[in-house]
C-alpha cells in the first residue's frame, strides 16, 4: 500500500517519536511538542505554542514552549474568551490577525494590552468522543499577521500528529482521578469501620447496630458519615487512621 502522506509529514512524525522515546515522561514529550511547534511556525515573528485542554468545561494548559504562551492562556482562562477557548469550544479554528486591531474577545483584548504577542492561531487537536475532551494547539506570534496560510496548514498538522500524545496524557489524568477517589473512598471505609468497632466494644452492639448509631448521628449532627466517624476515633486518639495493603 502507497502511504499518501507527504514525506514531510512521515519525518514530522518519525521526529516526534524520538521525542516521544528520548524524553523521561509525557509531561516532558508535550513540552517538547510545544517547543517543536513553535520552532517551525517562526516565521516573521518569534513564536510561542501551548495545549489547551477542556474537560467538563475546566481548561488548563498542560505543555507550552515557555512562560509567555502559559501567561497568555491564563489570561484567556481569567477572562472567558479568547481564540484558543474559541477552539477548544467550537472544534474549529480561529485566527487572529492582530490582537491589538480586532473588535473580537473585547475583555481578552483588553488584559493582554501591551503584551508582545500580537497574532494568534489557535487549532484543534483531533480526539475522540471517548476522551470526553477537547483540545487546541496555541500559537501566539510577535508580529501581526503572523502566521501565513502555509504555516497555519503546519499548525494543522501538527496538531492531528499531537492527538495521540494528547489523548495519552487525558488518559493518564483520568487514572489518576480515579485512584485518588478509590484512595478516598477506602479511606473512609476505614475511618467508619473502626469507629464502628469502637461503638460496638463500648455498646455491645452488632455491627449493623454500630453503622444506624453513626448514620443516625449524621443526620440529626448534619455532619457526613466520615466525619461522625472521625469524631468517634478522636475521642479515643485515632482520628485519622490510615488504610495499609500488603
Amino acid at each position: 500500500m502507497v502511504d499518501g502522506r507527504s514525506a514531510m509529514a512521515r519525518a514530522r512524525e518519525d521526529e516526534l517519536l524520538d521525542l516521544l522515546l528520548d524524553g523521561p515522561d509525557l509531561s516532558t514529550f508535550l513540552t517538547r511538542i510545544s517547543q517543536l511547534a513553535a520552532k517551525v511556525l517562526s516565521g516573521i515573528g518569534e513564536v510561542s505554542c501551548s495545549v489547551t485542554v477542556d474537560r467538563d468545561g475546566r481548561r488548563s494548559t498542560i505543555a507550552s514552549s515557555d512562560v509567555m504562551a502559559e501567561a497568555m492562556d491564563e489570561v484567556q482562562y481569567a477572562s472567558g474568551e479568547g481564540p484558543c477557548q474559541e477552539a477548544v469550544t467550537t472544534e474549529h479554528t480561529v485566527y487572529v490577525p492582530d490582537l491589538r486591531t480586532t473588535q473580537r474577545y473585547p475583555r481578552y483584548r483588553q488584559a493582554v494590552d501591551g503584551a508582545p504577542l500580537r497574532s494568534v492561531f489557535a487549532t484543534p487537536i483531533p480526539l475522540p468522543t471517548s476522551a470526553k475532551a477537547t483540545a487546541a494547539l496555541n500559537s501566539y506570534s510577535t508580529e501581526p499577521e503572523g502566521f501565513s496560510a502555509d504555516l497555519r496548514a503546519e499548525a494543522e498538522e501538527l496538531a492531528a500528529l499531537a492527538s495521540r500524545s494528547v489523548q495519552l496524557a487525558i488518559r493518564f489524568a483520568q487514572e489518576s482521578e480515579r485512584s485518588a477517589d478509590l484512595a478516598a473512598a477506602l479511606e473512609s471505609r476505614t475511618t467508619i469501620n473502626l469507629a464502628a468497632g469502637v461503638i460496638m466494644a463500648q455498646s455491645n452492639c452488632t455491627p449493623a447496630q454500630a453503622i444506624e448509631v453513626l448514620k443516625s448521628a449524621s443526620m440529626h449532627r448534619n455532619m457526613k458519615l466520615r466525619d461522625v466517624a472521625s469524631t468517634v476515633l478522636a475521642r479515643f486518639g485515632d482520628a485519622n487512621p490510615e488504610t495499609h495493603f500488603g
